[in-house]
């Protein structure tokens, strides 16, 4: 009797693994992607107070303007398309925030990275420069929350430079 368990499960097991392969286990996920912003040349702010993250953002910036996809540039908090900052804590490792301006296409965004967890595991300002590059991709409209978790902790791969080219293919 226990064989026959034993036997069935398996032959559970089995059905549904090849259910899942035959029903999309190998198709490519395509995430929502939108270009936020109406020109490759975006205008930044850093909101951060503290010298360390003002140098882990002008990190993360100057690690995409490396890639030459976007050009990204300082700006007055005002001008900023994109605002960068952090906040005590979050609940979750990063945040991105937009608001339209009524009439027009331009958007402001804020990107906040938490300072509690990033404090909370022992984490490197090489590994911050990583979560705050992966923050600013999905401030810029890239749909980051399809990629395991760890890849937030590694810098800029082709995936994520071919992902913007797409999304900004568009865009001038």
């Amino acid at each position: 009797m226990f064989k026959n368990q034993l036997l069935k499960k398996i032959v559970i097991a089995g059905a549904v693994v090849m259910g899942m392969l035959a029903f999309g286990g190998f198709t490519q996920a395509h995430a929502s992607n939108v270009a936020m912003f109406d020109s490759r040349k975006i205008t930044y702010h850093i909101d951060a107070t503290s010298s360390r993250y003002k140098n882990v953002w002008k990190q993360a910036f100057k690690s995409w303007n490396s890639k030459g996809v976007l050009k990204f540039k300082p700006a007055s908090k005002k001008k900023a398309d994109l605002r960068v900052t952090t906040r005590k804590s979050l609940g979750y490792l990063y945040g991105v925030e937009g608001s339209t301006s009524s009439g027009s296409n331009s958007n402001q965004m804020l990107v906040k990275l938490d300072r509690s967890t990033l404090s909370s595991k022992n984490v490197s300002t090489k590994q911050r420069v990583n979560v705050a590059t992966w923050a600013i991709f999905g401030g810029l409209g890239c749909d980051s929350k399809k990629m395991s978790t760890s890849a937030v902790w590694t810098p800029i791969t082709s995936t994520e430079v071919n992902t913007i080219k797409k999304t900004y293919a568009h865009v001038k």
